[in-house]
């Protein structure tokens, strides 16, 4: 049996923490699919997505996720080109066939680089921001 020591243990005993604790090739967000827990896609949106509900998801919408992902959805807010990884473009078919409850998940715990949703947002204020973004998806051609 050979035996290391000094530097080589070192690094073998480091490679081998980071693996498992997902250091080493840690995933690529922008590569990587978003994968939401089954609970929390199967949940239900408990605020109805009418006038109110959207205007109030719009005035969020603005104050928290609009700086990256743009006035429209698309990822091309202000901050977005400083961004390691470009923020997901909303108006996609990809972002609107989620669910209510995979948005709200999204928003409410983020992944890097997007902040998890403020703690001052309350349930129903993530919610209404899903409602807002729905309105996002492309109109149906005529």
């Amino acid at each position: 049996m050979m035996r290391h020591s000094g530097p080589f243990m070192i690094f073998l005993t480091a490679t081998a923490f980071a693996g498992v604790v997902g250091i080493a090739g840690a995933a690529d967000p922008a590569k990587d699919e978003w994968k939401v827990p089954t609970y929390a896609a199967n949940k239900k949106n408990p605020v109805p997505a009418d006038d109110k509900s959207i205007a109030a998801g719009k005035e969020n919408y603005i104050t928290n996720c609009m700086a990256c992902h743009g006035a429209g959805g698309k990822g091309d807010g202000p901050a977005a080109p400083a961004l390691e990884h470009p923020p997901g473009d909303l108006t996609s078919a990809k972002a609107q066939e989620q669910s209510d409850g995979a948005i709200f998940w999204k928003v409410t715990t983020g992944r890097k680089p997007m902040p998890q949703a403020p703690k001052e947002l309350t349930e129903t204020q993530r919610w209404e921001i899903v409602n807002y973004v729905r309105t996002f998806a492309p109109k149906p051609a005529k």
